[in-house]
């Protein structure tokens, strides 16, 4: 990472006591989290994109996705893919972001638990901060996820999102919201989003805050492929809100599963493709204290 020097040298300037640590693989930087945390670190930052906060999300908490450093703090600084969720805490100069983090407040944010079948076929459990998703998503992220992201971030999720659009199937899954009856739905895609972007600035939920204590809830069923290319370019505008077909609605937990045991539908959590359905999510409101962040209006 060409700017990581830099970065370094802006945070040493107003943390002087930095120790920086380098990740070497996948689940890494869970690991150097979590020893820090351990270890009495009180603020930890994350340099990377949606995926490395996932990880570093995950050194914080337990085998259910509690917090088990509730007085620790978090920082993050853009430097990947996708940084869908800085996107929605807002624009920022480097200089500030870096003074802020230095200097500035915390604030207590929401993140999202998903339980899930993993890809061995086995029960997981992984926090998210952003966004987790079923459906045409989680095969977006399969195929981003094998890209060389040449492209840059919003051009390789377009391009992975047609290539997921041409080869996604519509499967039926039956949907539950706060406990109440199960629906059915011809699943095109399902979105429970903490912050407000996803896919490289996709702006699927343009009303979510991270700090209300509930999700904002966004599905679709039984779309066509021209449909979902047209809605494709509306999505960056946040203009498919309303649109027929689209759904919304605000939640707590959420639980879905394929009407078909024989069905797999791919998930998407934080940009990253973990596993598969049956999958349910909670929310842990006002779990997390963010460092320096202002948060949108």
């Amino acid at each position: 990472m060409r700017r990581l020097p830099a970065l370094e040298r802006g945070l040493r300037a107003h943390l002087p006591d930095l120790a920086v640590a380098h990740t070497e693989g996948p689940g890494h930087a869970t690991l150097i989290c979590r020893d820090a945390l351990e270890n009495g670190a009180e603020l930890i930052v994350s340099i990377g994109g949606d995926g490395t906060n996932n990880e570093v999300l995950c050194g914080f908490v337990d085998d259910d996705g509690r917090n088990r450093f509730p007085d620790a703090e978090l920082a993050l600084v853009h430097s990947g893919t996708g940084g869908d969720f800085v996107r929605h805490l807002g624009p920022k100069a480097r200089a500030t972001e870096m003074r802020h983090i230095g200097e500035g407040d915390a604030h207590r944010v929401d993140y999202g638990v998903a339980t899930f079948v993993d890809r061995e076929g086995h029960r997981a459990v992984r926090p998210f901060l952003n966004v987790a998703s079923a459906g045409v998503s989680g095969l977006v992220d399969y195929y981003v996820g094998r890209s060389n992201k040449l492209l840059g971030p919003t051009a390789t999720y377009v391009v992975g999102s047609l290539r997921g659009i041409l080869d996604y199937r519509n499967k039926h899954a039956l949907v539950r919201i706060d406990g109440g009856p199960e629906f059915d739905i011809d699943l095109t895609i399902l979105v429970v989003a903490n912050g407000q972007y996803f896919g490289g600035g996709m702006w699927i939920a343009p009303k979510a805050r991270c700090d209300d204590g509930v999700f904002d809830l966004v599905y679709a069923g039984g779309m066509s492929r021209p449909r979902l290319v047209g809605l494709l370019a509306q999505v960056f505008r946040g203009a498919h809100v309303g649109k027929p077909g689209v759904h919304g609605e605000r939640a707590r937990a959420i639980e879905i599963r394929p009407r078909d045991d024989r069905d797999v539908v791919l998930l998407d959590l934080d940009g990253e493709q973990p596993g598969r359905l049956p999958a349910s999510f909670r929310i842990e409101p006002a779990a997390l204290r963010l460092r320096g962040v202002d948060m949108p209006g």
